[in-house]
């Protein structure tokens, strides 16, 4: 009896995995599909009402809302879980990830495409919702935060740097960097942006367009716009993947000088082994789970790195 149930069960599996998404979307019954890792499941309309409240609303009060950071923490994702709606679809993409990143650290979130460091970047930033579990950036306990909390957290907390560049392509890079001075509220944070670009060797990039500049140039333009805003938090995802070896390098030596003359918090996404040498601490996932936590003894770039690449750079 028990092997005559086994098998019906499994026949029943076997069908569930050949459908197509609008069979699966015709079920009333809640079940579930394991596929390279992912969990697909459909939800009953109870179970979907709820994970549309947790990913789209700010969590209701419930005496932990101004828990703050421990120690010397700035990060602090306990127990943290994405699920992703897609009708009645939902797709789990983060599963329980729980890590600390101290002040002053550069920390990568290292994985292949598809293992959630994206994702994870996003909630640590205020971008996105955890849909369970607890994140606290900076003694702001984020998902209590209301949408337009959410901004001001990003306005007051976080400094971007964009695999894109993301450059207003109607100034020039002096106003481009200046739009991220702008946001520093804080009068005693402001920084002398002439002196940025000097001290980042961008002086002949100053008054150009982003349409007069290379894709490093852009890059490192987008970089100053983040050290411009000075706050407390920098977050970069894959800063390197659209540049060359050289180039890339220079971002990084950047990255470190900022961390170092700064006292940044710098959090990095990358799938390059190179780049996390480079970290103090790296969090390597690996299909929306922390496969493992090293905490090391960065690798600094050398200024003989920077200043020879700068130069073969332009004489290309």
């Amino acid at each position: 009896m028990a092997k005559k149930n086994k098998q019906k069960q499994e026949n029943k599996n076997n069908d569930l995995n050949k459908l197509n998404i609008i069979d699966i979307l015709k079920h009333d019954k809640p079940f579930e599909i394991k596929d390279d890792g992912l969990t697909v499941k459909v939800l009953d309309s109870a179970t979907l009402k709820k994970f549309k409240l947790a990913n789209n609303k700010p969590r209701k009060k419930d005496g932990l809302e101004n828990e703050k950071n421990t120690n010397d923490n700035i990060v602090e994702v306990s127990d943290v879980k994405k699920t992703y709606l897609s009708g009645n679809v939902a797709t789990d993409v983060l599963k329980g990830i729980s890590f600390e990143i101290k002040k002053g650290e550069i920390a990568i979130l290292y994985g292949k495409s598809g293992s959630g460091k994206s994702t994870l970047l996003n909630i640590i930033s205020a971008l996105d919702r955890p849909t369970s579990g607890k994140v606290i950036v900076n003694n702001i306990n984020l998902p209590y935060l209301s949408d337009s909390k959410q901004t001001l957290f990003r306005r007051d907390n976080i400094s971007f740097i964009f695999q894109n560049y993301n450059l207003l392509q109607n100034l020039n890079s002096y106003d481009n960097v200046e739009t991220g001075a702008y946001l520093q509220k804080n009068k005693a944070k402001h920084l002398n942006i002439k002196k940025l670009f000097k001290d980042f060797d961008l002086e002949e990039c100053m008054y150009k367009y982003p349409s007069q500049m290379s894709g490093g140039q852009q890059q490192r333009v987008s970089i100053l716009r983040a050290i411009a805003k000075n706050s407390d938090i920098l977050v970069a995802d894959e800063p390197t993947g659209a540049l060359d070896e050289k180039t890339g390098q220079i971002v990084l030596k950047i990255l470190q000088e900022i961390n170092r003359d700064y006292g940044t918090t710098i959090i990095i996404v990358s799938h390059d082994p190179d780049v996390a040498l480079l970290a103090d601490k790296v969090i390597y996932l690996e299909l929306g789970q922390i496969k493992e936590v090293v905490t090391q003894k960065r690798k600094w770039l050398t200024e003989e790195i920077k200043q020879n690449n700068f130069e073969e750079i332009a004489t290309t």
